[in-house]
């Protein structure tokens, strides 16, 4: 990247051509400032004068950012499409427990669609959310209400594996 900024600096202007993209690059002398011109304004164009204009660590820096911002988006959409997958229609009539345990931790309600939901990764104990605030809960980035573990796709569980245990006094994992 220096080479590159030492050779279109010197010169006043550069072209580059990645795949069917082609970023010309101009050096102001003025300000000492990298432009972009006649480029359709695209990524590649943007990274380039991140880069001529901060440097190559600066662009590094830029581009692990913009992967881990992937990531976590990928990561919540799949928490996102877990939820929507195990969500289920609560009536008090399924369940073989106290009303109370059919009450969402953050509504304090008996939800009209519900999602059951481990405490922790390694936990055997669900809890049973609102659909709509818990999706609300995970797509802002928030922890687990109760045990405030970051929340995982791994914790969503299907309403047929979870089972009442009167002892326990809490929904569980089937046959845990």
């Amino acid at each position: 990247m220096n080479v590159l900024r030492a050779q279109v600096a010197s010169s006043g202007r550069g072209e580059f051509t990645l795949g069917n993209e082609t970023v010309s690059i101009v050096f102001n002398e003025t300000d000492g400032r990298f432009l972009s011109s006649g480029s359709s304004g695209g990524l590649l164009t943007e990274l380039f004068l991140y880069g001529f204009n901060n440097g190559p660590e600066a662009l590094r820096d830029r581009m692990l950012s913009m992967l881990s911002d992937s990531g976590e988006a990928q990561s919540q959409e799949s928490i996102q499409d877990k939820i929507s997958q195990c969500k289920f229609p609560v009536s008090s009539g399924n369940f073989q427990c106290p009303p109370e345990s059919i009450q969402c931790p953050i509504t304090l309600e008996r939800p009209e669609e519900g999602v059951f939901v481990k405490n922790s990764d390694s936990s055997a104990v669900c809890c049973l959310f609102d659909f709509d605030a818990f999706s609300r809960l995970a797509s802002e980035g928030s922890y687990h209400p109760l045990t405030r573990e970051p929340i995982t796709a791994s914790m969503i569980i299907s309403p047929d594996k979870c089972v009442y245990d009167p002892i326990k006094g809490n929904f569980i994992i089937k046959d845990s």
